[in-house]
């Protein structure tokens, strides 16, 4: 019961932290932005894990994408028709898969994450064009791992270990059309973290996220 209370305090302790971020970015912007508009998203994520610098390279071309779900709110602040600074706060879902439907191994992760991103506007009153980039920075709440052979399929959830790293640093680019206050975006993430712990002359583990949503503003 004490593991459970500290691991709890500390998933708190660290959802705090990026909620923490994200209110300094918005007050940080609030300022000096010319409007400030907010809103919903929900989309899909497709992630795989990307394999660097160690023996186990060459099990890139096997790891798959795994599809998941993103959901989240959204804050965009308006520093000229042109720029805007937009924070968001997302629930997302990464991981990865090897092998087919008749026999494979996947993870799916459950992430926090709160991604500030410049975003520059460009077009007509009815159709606007947009780029975005800019940090992520990400906190894994749960997961699970899955192993099917055949008919037979087992599933647990993740047990986390200390050379885990569950805070996860990254960067985001995208692209996207804004139809008045709708806005459907694409995206790739990319870990700059590795997931776990290793040695010298390991592969380390990084996230790769394309994703796919639409975001509403309100107050544009």
């Amino acid at each position: 019961m004490c593991f459970v209370h500290i691991l709890n305090q500390t998933i708190f302790m660290k959802i705090k932290f990026l909620l923490t971020l994200l209110f300094a970015v918005g007050m940080a912007f609030t300022s000096m932005a010319q409007s400030v508009s907010f809103g919903p998203r929900v989309g899909a994520t497709f992630s795989k894990i990307s394999l660097s610098e160690g023996e186990d390279d060459e099990m890139e071309d096997e790891i798959k994408y795994n599809p998941g779900l993103q959901v989240g709110a959204v804050a965009n602040f308006a520093i000229s028709e042109l720029v805007s600074i937009q924070p968001e706060l997302l629930f997302m879902q990464k991981g990865f898969k090897i092998g087919d439907s008749d026999a494979y191994i996947k993870g799916k992760s459950n992430y926090i994450e709160v991604p500030v991103l410049a975003k520059i506007t460009f077009g007509s009153e009815q159709v606007k064009g947009f780029v975005t980039g800019g940090p992520t920075a990400g906190y894994l709440v749960s997961g699970k791992s899955s192993i099917k052979y055949g008919d037979n399929e087992v599933s647990e959830s993740y047990e986390f270990e200390d050379e885990d790293n569950r805070m996860e640093l990254g960067a985001s680019f995208g692209v996207g059309l804004a139809f008045g206050a709708l806005n459907l975006d694409v995206r790739y993430g990319l870990g700059l973290t590795s997931l776990y712990e290793t040695e010298s002359g390991e592969s380390k583990s990084r996230n790769r996220v394309l994703g796919i949503s639409v975001a509403y503003l309100f107050g544009k």
